[in-house]
């Protein structure tokens, strides 16, 4: 019996296990039954989903705890949008995403169930489903919302689309709708997000469990555009629909929030301090009063809220949120009209200002306003300048911030400096008593001022003196101080020891006291310092003490020289000062005030002209004909011959002076190319009517010099040099000057029989001719009838072209343009300028260069820097280079259409992309590149070569020897050996049939690896083009100023002897690069030379290198100036000034440059740098700047000028004002062109 039962036990756990593996058998997904749906759904569910879901929950937790409110702006509606939030949950999120993947990837059910013969609807419905566990869409939809939180934007929305594609009769698809918005909104993608929102609110079985989370993201996407007005119904339904208390309370605060800003400050108020009852944080709920205070639009018992914003002053819970309170009491004031009760106590919120720097830049601003609203400027000044310490680019309304706070500086700059300059004119002439005793009455003042600071830090926090602070930066108390004694106010001098403490607090001596981490300092900076303290122990030390006597006596002018300079200042000052006013700030009246001050204390001053014309202006922009006559009359009678009395008495002067420029150049550009081709008479026939224009002084010498060569060449020789010898009289500065001494120079040679030697020696015309490429053999077969000149030797313009609907940024475009030029071609001078070529198209042309063949070099070379043409970026554009001659034809033609298709057929072979992509530093490797192409290509004429041999200096020219390759590092601590194996690894695989050997030479300061030799010149040159084009080779540079060349042993040893490298590089250019070695021939016997024709040979072939014989000083090394000449009117030099300052800090502040400004004649101004060390350091200074657009950014459409100068060569050019000689001087001596 019990063996029976033992068997029937077994027996029934046999079956157990088979009914149980049966079931779990009919579950499994290859399955769909009924038994099977019921597993999936319930283990998705409460196995995987639930713990996936719980997950997600823990994570936006973590991110919400992570996330503090900052009261001071629009509260966020979800913490999550902080974009420093996509890693704070990373673990449970990728935790959930992996549940939802393996729920989708164990239990996704996607096979049909069993066909029926009775097929009812709900088997039809049944049937037609392509997923069957209910869970798969929710696991999408669980893994979109992690891939959101975690900031995988692309991955969320390809799952949350992936809900609304596949399961389009689901519920859930309206969620994933949501966290689309959501995706999109964060991304600032509003199109997408509004499409969206649009089919929501057009659907009619919307789920209303969805209605909070639809109306919060809604109302997201409106608050993230500033929509605050769109975003207050949709934040009202999610306050209503929502459960959680907390959650109430922070959406209630954003609604009130949301009222303040749409000026409804009635309801702002209300929902505020409903906030405030419902129990909030205690942040919250302070900020709630605050703010309810702040809304206040003077309805209500409004001394029941100032007494009770006081009483929240005495809390000592609210100690650092005082300055808060200060403005919310200020705010009312304002409301009931007490202007003076609120700037009282925004001056007290200023001072309270501790830890809340936006409220200090508030408060600050606020100041700033209302002092700018009373034209009580240097106040203004004092309070934006507070606020500027404390706020970046993230705080609202920068932009204007920064413009207000810029032109308040410059003003008050001016101001205070006729305010100094005049006290201290006072004190040079009060007697030796007077001014002894004035002094000691503020040295007096001083120490008593210093001990009340002293008494009041001690008293106060550092912090609650930061109005104090910046009123005493300027000397100033709350209410404006007119035109007075600049030393009258004690606090002034007393101000220096006490400022320091309140920006910086008690620091301790030591290196890098102002970072907060000392670690952060680098050694480069380390250096700095060290170079800054050198040169300030080498500069004259100034007395900074104010209990020194010696203090206030170190600028009294008391010599002639300083008092004059003293007078320059001011009036410098009250002209900027007028044109700031006018201007910037369209105070006409004060501007006035400036400029007629400015010509009483000055009469007949360089301003003076100019300072008529703006009273002019003025005056009749406030409708006061009478005086505005007054001023037109003084500047017809007194300066009639000025092109503002043209203006006056002809109001399109301007216009037509434009116009008749364009024609003066477009003459000259007509006469230029005449005489360069030797057609003197139409040449001369050209400047005569040029000269019936009244041409700019600048091109009266060239014209001068065409009529000279025009008419000398129709006279005798004798009658020729009279000529040239008048025009060297005349115009003894001018660049034609040294070609003119050299004609001379051969005329009066007696040897110098014919014209014709003047052109075989190249000096009336230069050119290489080739028969078939004649202008007029070529147009024989022109398709384009003429129209375009083949002339390769006219100047060449580069051009961009784009349409004028793009709104192409043209001040950036050129400043990337001339970014490029300045680092790649430092010897050429451009000019850019923008044509309308029609009502479609706006050109960028650059000007010029020398020939086609140096254009299409630039061409080549330009197009591969793309961050010049990031202005471009999807934009259609295009761009070419054309003669000077066929640039005329496409402006005529209002169309670069019918140019490209020639441009295409005749520049093709040069434009082609068979160069490596690799960007190439310099152009003149390009060069090399072309040259090598244009050997390789048939003969297409003979080719007369008309031009002198060219000077050959020390080294030799040898074609047939050995050549090296050399790179010469400008930098004795370099290690060749980073540079040396890449090289020996590429020669041994592309050039092993040379057996080249890598050399270390040394020379000054220049490392140098010399690769030897290759056979002849013209394997150098195949080497030389393959090496500079794979740039892979040059890493270990870096940004190391190097020079690479190919040089004989003769000459190579020459240049170590000489350590002349720039010589050398100007031989390589001129030898190698130029092409000029392909000429050489072999040696034949020489042929029996008469003295008279040696003579000539000597005169006219290879003439000594001439010496400088102008006005300046050849000798260029010592200190330097950097000089920036810009036009006085158009332009605001004080502006300029400030930019250069601002790049000095940052860039040079261990130089202690200092900037000067003053004029250098009726026209132009002078902005001077001083402190640069050496002609090197000039340069790389100008280098530096030039990249500035700050600086030169609104110099675009101006004439201006800048180079590095000597002082003593400085003070020559103030004295003989040849601004066209020094030119010449400085290409030569800095230059070395």
């Amino acid at each position: 019996m019990l063996k029976d039962t033992r068997l029937s036990k077994s027996f029934l756990h046999t079956l157990g296990l088979v009914f149980l593996l049966v079931a779990i058998g009919g579950c499994s997904t290859e399955k769909n039954t009924r038994m099977s749906r019921t597993y999936h759904n319930v283990t998705a569910q409460y196995n995987v989903y639930f713990n996936g879901k719980e997950s997600l929950n823990a994570g936006v937790e973590r991110i919400n705890r992570s996330v503090e409110d900052d009261f001071t702006k629009m509260l966020p509606v979800f913490k999550s949008s902080d974009p420093s939030t996509a890693r704070v949950a990373q673990s449970e999120m990728e935790y959930a995403i992996m549940k939802a993947s393996k729920l989708i990837k164990v239990h996704s059910i996607t096979k049909k169930p069993r066909r029926r013969k009775n097929r009812s609807k709900a088997y039809l419905k049944l049937a037609s489903k392509e997923e069957y566990n209910k869970w798969i869409d929710d696991s999408y939809i669980l893994m979109g919302k992690a891939y959101f939180y975690m900031k995988n934007y692309p991955a969320a929305i390809e799952n949350l689309s992936y809900v609304v594609r596949k399961f389009s009769e689901e519920d859930t698809k309206y969620e994933a709708y949501i966290w689309l918005i959501r995706a999109y909104t964060d991304q600032e993608r509003y199109n997408e997000a509004s499409e969206l929102i649009q089919s929501v609110d057009a659907s009619t079985d919307f789920p209303r469990r969805y209605d909070e989370e639809f109306a919060l993201a809604v109302a997201d996407f409106h608050i993230r555009q500033n929509a605050f007005q769109d975003a207050i119904p949709h934040m009202k339904v999610a306050i209503h629909k929502t459960f959680w208390k907390k959650n109430k309370v922070r959406l209630k605060y954003i609604l009130a929030q949301l009222y303040q800003e749409t000026g409804q400050n009635g309801l702002a108020t209300e929902t505020f301090r409903e906030v405030a009852k419902m129990n909030p944080p205690y942040e919250m709920a302070f900020n709630a009063r605050i703010n309810a205070a702040g809304a206040f639009a003077g309805e209500g018992d409004v001394e029941k809220l100032k007494k009770e914003l006081r009483k929240m002053l005495r809390d000592s819970k609210n100690y650092e949120y005082r300055d808060q309170v200060y403005f919310a009491l200020g705010n009312i004031s304002m409301t009931e009209g007490n202007r003076e009760g609120a700037i009282d106590n925004y001056i007290q919120s200023a001072a309270a200002s501790s830890v809340n720097v936006f409220q200090r830049a508030l408060s600050c601003l606020t100041l700033g306003d209302i002092y700018f609203q009373d034209k009580a400027y240097k106040n203004a000044q004092s309070y934006y300048d507070s606020a500027m310490v404390v706020i970046d680019e993230t705080y609202p309304d920068y932009s204007s911030i920064v413009e207000r706070y810029n032109s308040l500086t410059r003003l008050t700059d001016n101001l205070y400096t006729v305010e100094r300059e005049d006290s201290l004119q006072h004190l040079a002439s009060l007697s030796d008593a007077e001014r002894t005793a004035l002094v000691t009455q503020w040295i007096q003042e001083a120490r008593e001022e210093e001990e009340r600071q002293r008494q009041l830090e001690s008293a106060q926090m550092m912090d609650r003196s930061f109005y104090r602070m910046n009123q005493s930066r300027m000397g100033l108390n709350r209410r404006q101080q007119g035109s007075g004694w600049y030393f009258y106010n004690p606090t002034t001098v007393a101000y220096g020891k006490v400022e320091f403490q309140q920006i910086w607090g008690n620091r301790k001596l030591e290196d890098n006291w102002r970072r907060g981490n000392k670690k952060l300092a680098s050694q480069f900076e380390m250096e700095e310092l060290a170079e800054a303290e050198e040169a300030e122990a080498e500069t004259e030390n100034r007395i900074e003490d104010p209990m020194s006597r010696d203090y206030y006596l170190q600028d009294v002018p008391v010599t002639e020289e300083d008092m004059a300079l003293s007078h320059q200042r001011i009036r410098d000052a009250l002209f900027n000062a007028g044109r700031i006013f006018k201007i910037d700030f369209e105070n006409y009246e004060r501007s006035i005030k400036e400029y007629e001050e400015l010509i009483e204390r000055y009469d007949n001053s360089a301003y003076e002209l100019s300072a008529y014309f703006e009273l002019w202006d003025l005056y009749k922009s406030l409708g006061n004909l009478e005086r505005s006559e007054y001023y037109k009359n003084l500047i017809v009678s007194k300066y009639p011959d000025s092109k503002y009395a043209s203006y006056l008495l002809n109001p399109n002067f301007f216009i037509e002076l434009e116009a008749r420029k364009d024609s003066v150049n477009n003459l000259y550009q007509q006469a230029f190319y005449n005489y360069q081709q030797g057609n003197y008479d139409a040449a001369g026939a050209l400047t005569q009517q040029i000269r019936k224009m009244e041409p700019d002084t600048l091109l009266l010498p060239k014209i001068d010099f065409i009529e000279t060569i025009a008419d000398g060449v129709k006279t005798d020789w004798t009658q020729f040099g009279t000529m040239l010898n008048q025009h060297i009289k005349t115009y003894p500065k001018s660049g034609t000057i040294p070609l003119a001494k050299e004609i001379l120079v051969l005329i009066e040679d007696s040897t110098l029989a014919d014209y014709q030697k003047l052109v075989e020696i190249g000096y009336l015309n230069d050119q290489i001719q080739n028969e078939e490429l004649l202008p007029e053999n070529l147009a024989e077969n022109d398709e384009f009838g003429g129209k375009f000149s083949y002339d390769e030797d006219l100047l060449h313009y580069f051009v961009i072209a784009f349409p004028r609907s793009a709104e192409v940024d043209l001040n950036r475009l050129k400043f990337d343009i001339a970014n490029y030029n300045i680092d790649h071609y430092t010897r050429m001078d451009f000019d850019m300028e923008t044509e309308n070529l029609n009502e479609d198209v706006i050109l960028v042309v650059v000007r010029a260069l020398p020939d086609k063949e140096q254009s299409l070099i630039y061409f080549r070379s330009i197009i591969r820097q793309r961050e010049v043409f990031q202005t471009l970026e999807d934009i259609q554009y295009v761009n070419f280079v054309a003669s000077s001659y066929n640039y005329r034809e496409i402006v005529a033609d209002n169309s670069y259409l019918e140019y490209l298709k020639y441009f295409v057929k005749n520049y093709s072979r040069f434009i082609s992309n068979d160069f490596p992509e690799d960007v190439l530093p310099e152009p003149e490797e390009l060069l090399a590149k072309a040259r090598e192409e244009e050997e390789q290509l048939e003969e297409r004429g003979s080719f007369v070569v008309v031009k002198a041999d060219e000077t050959q200096g020390p080294f030799t020219q040898e074609s047939e020897v050995a050549q090296n390759f050399v790179i010469a590092v400008n930098d004795p601590n370099f290690d060749l050996r980073t540079l040396s194996p890449g090289f020996d690894r590429y020669n041994r695989s592309q050039f092993s049939r040379l057996n080249l050997k890598i050399e270390e030479r040394r020379f000054g300061d220049y490392r140098m690896m010399v690769i030897k030799s290759m056979p002849n010149i013209r394997e150098a040159m195949d080497y030389f083009s393959q090496v500079v084009a794979n740039r892979s080779l040059y890493e270990s540079l870096q940004t190391r100023s190097y020079r690479n060349f190919l040089i004989s042993d003769k000459n190579l040893e020459k240049l170590i002897s000489d350590s002349n490298i720039g010589e050398y590089v100007e031989f390589f250019r001129n030898y190698y690069i130029s092409g000029a070695f392909a000429n050489d021939k072999a040696e034949q016997p020489k042929p029996t030379v008469t003295p008279t024709e040696e003579k000539a040979t000597g005169a006219g072939v290879d003439p000594a290198e001439p010496v400088y014989q102008g006005p300046f000083n050849t000798n260029v090394e010592g200190k330097q100036f950097f000089v920036l000449m810009v036009p006085r009117s158009g332009i605001d030099q004080n502006q300029i000034k400030t930019a250069i300052e601002e790049h000095n800090a940052s860039s040079f502040a261990s130089m202690n440059l200092t900037v000067e400004s003053s004029e250098f004649d009726a026209d132009y101004g002078i902005l001077k740098v001083a402190g640069i060390s050496d002609k090197e350091s000039g340069i790389g200074y100008l280098r530096s700047l030039v990249r500035n657009q700050e600086v030169y950014g609104p110099l675009m459409e101006v004439n201006y000028r800048n180079f590095v100068i000597s002082p003593d060569n400085y003070n020559l050019l103030l004295e003989n004002k040849d601004f066209g000689a020094y030119l010449d001087f400085y290409k030569t001596f800095y230059l070395n062109r």
